[in-house]
């Protein structure tokens, strides 16, 4: 947003009527108000893929999707319900309208609440990571290092990929171990849709399932305002703070660009990704590339519309997975 209610973009109607000749956003181009430069945006968005540009997408996609991106910020004077709705009513104005898709927080009742109100449509789920962390201090008898019960339950929580095969486990966990009785375990199992990944797998959560990241913005800004800084100096370091992270997705972006990933001459599937993938995610790629060897694939069924095949795993623990490939629109489900 620039000062006398300019702003980046171009003119929404100009848009419309010439997408041929649409061009890319720069700093510099000036829209009359915000409604158009929402318009604008939301036209570049979806005719994008239009423009036939050598490179176009090397060089306007270049941001690592595994990074977060700041958008704005909030002072609150508590963290009540009425807070976080007027919080979260904020933020849906300033989206335009649009719910975020999922949303994971700790167990704050007051922010659940206020999400219900305002995102009554978002997936909401709870930071794995806080109700891990209680393990060890509700169950301190049974929840150690190298327990069985601590090994079981890790196993229940992330290598189970269905529901009933997570109930199942979880309730023989239970009655192995006498927590019957135990009212925190009973809770948290009432719960469960809300914590647990099996129940989540199918919604978009960016591979995340708990709050980290926005722990560790936290911590970011640790290192530029404390308990004491006056409202006066926040803002000060809240803008050094911003231009320091931005500094560091310049400095990310020049490596990804620049960077030569070092692929071997045979593999052909990794030297395209290379070509094709920021940084961070071509080796996030190449890791799970490196993972492909532990299973065996074998055709399963086949027909004019789907494709089916047996994926197990060769060595380890005994894993399979029925993977369905639709001929026709390539999409995939597991």
């Amino acid at each position: 947003m620039l000062e006398n209610n300019e702003y980046l973009g171009n003119n929404g109607e100009e848009v419309e009527n010439n997408l041929e000749q649409l061009e890319a956003p720069y700093v510099g181009m000036l829209f009359e108000t915000l409604e158009q430069a929402r318009n604008y945006y939301e036209d570049y968005g979806k005719h994008v893929p239009k423009i036939n540009k050598p490179n176009f997408m090397e060089e306007h996609y270049e941001k690592d999707a595994s990074e977060s991106i700041q958008f704005d910020c909030a002072l609150l004077q508590d963290e009540t319900e009425v807070t976080f709705q007027w919080l979260f009513e904020t933020w849906l104005e300033a989206m335009g309208g649009r719910p975020p898709v999922s949303i994971i927080t700790d167990q704050d009742l007051a922010m659940k609440r206020a999400i219900v109100t305002v995102f009554p449509n978002t997936h909401h789920r709870l930071c794995l990571w806080h109700i891990k962390k209680k393990f060890a201090e509700k169950l301190s008898h049974v929840y150690f290092k190298k327990s069985r019960f601590k090994i079981g339950l890790k196993k229940c929580i992330m290598s189970t990929y269905k529901v009933e095969e997570f109930e199942e486990t979880w309730k023989s966990l239970i009655i192995e171990y006498k927590l019957e009785d135990n009212e925190w375990l009973n809770h948290l199992y009432e719960i469960r849709a809300s914590w647990a990944p099996v129940y989540n797998r199918s919604i978009f959560f960016a591979g995340m399932n708990t709050t980290g990241r926005s722990e560790g913005i936290n911590s970011f800004f640790d290192g530029f305002v404390t308990s004491s800084t006056n409202l006066r100096e926040f803002v000060v370091k809240y803008e050094e703070a911003l231009k320091r992270i931005i500094e560091k997705e310049s400095d990310e972006d020049f490596e990804s660009e620049h960077k030569y990933r070092i692929v071997n001459d045979g593999e052909f599937l990794l030297k395209h990704a290379s070509q094709l993938y920021t940084r961070n995610v071509f080796n996030k790629f190449k890791d799970e590339w490196s993972q492909v060897n532990r299973y065996k694939v074998e055709e399963n069924e086949c027909d004019a519309e789907f494709l089916k095949y047996l994926v197990r795993t060769k060595f380890g623990e005994s894993e399979e997975f029925m993977v369905k490939l639709n001929l026709q629109t390539y999409e995939g489900t597991c």
